[in-house]
């Protein structure tokens, strides 16, 4: 199966890089892309287990939108967040396309990014992937992992 880092592992490195971040954008850039990992991890992780026909190898929104809809019966109060913390990482990697969506028939304007990488941006990505995580438990009727 290969190497596989788990959420947890992967929440406390984006921890990790968010205290380092100060003004560094290295630092600040590595705890949104572990953050994220950290989410489709989880998500991969999740859907496996919840669904039989799930596909980890689908892009990520997509991914959270069925999982959502078929564990959960809706989206998650968090999806805002979500989409923003897709497109940082996005933005990070060089993707130059239209923001991805967790519904491609929304209206509302893309997530807005932020015009320079800092601790603050940093910290928030490790608080979004927590209460993302912490979110899907509580609809899901499932305690929270000890580690969100």
């Amino acid at each position: 199966m290969g190497v596989r880092l788990e959420p947890r592992v992967l929440v406390a490195l984006a921890e990790e890089m968010a205290a380092m971040a100060g003004e560094r954008e290295a630092e600040s850039g590595l705890a949104i892309l572990a953050s994220h990992a950290a989410l489709e991890a989880f998500v991969n992780e999740t859907g496996a287990q919840e669904i039989s026909s799930f596909k980890p190898r689908a892009r990520f929104l997509p991914k959270w939108h069925d999982l959502c809809q078929r564990v959960l019966g809706r989206q998650l109060e968090a999806a805002p967040e979500l989409e923003r913390l897709q497109a940082l990482r996005d933005a990070l990697v060089g993707y130059e396309g239209a923001a991805e969506r967790l519904d491609r028939r929304a209206a509302t304007p893309p997530p807005a990014l932020a015009e320079r990488l800092n601790a603050e941006t940093a910290l928030w990505a490790v608080d979004t992937a927590r209460r993302v995580i912490e979110e899907f438990h509580r609809l899901a009727g499932k305690p929270p992992s000890d580690w969100v």
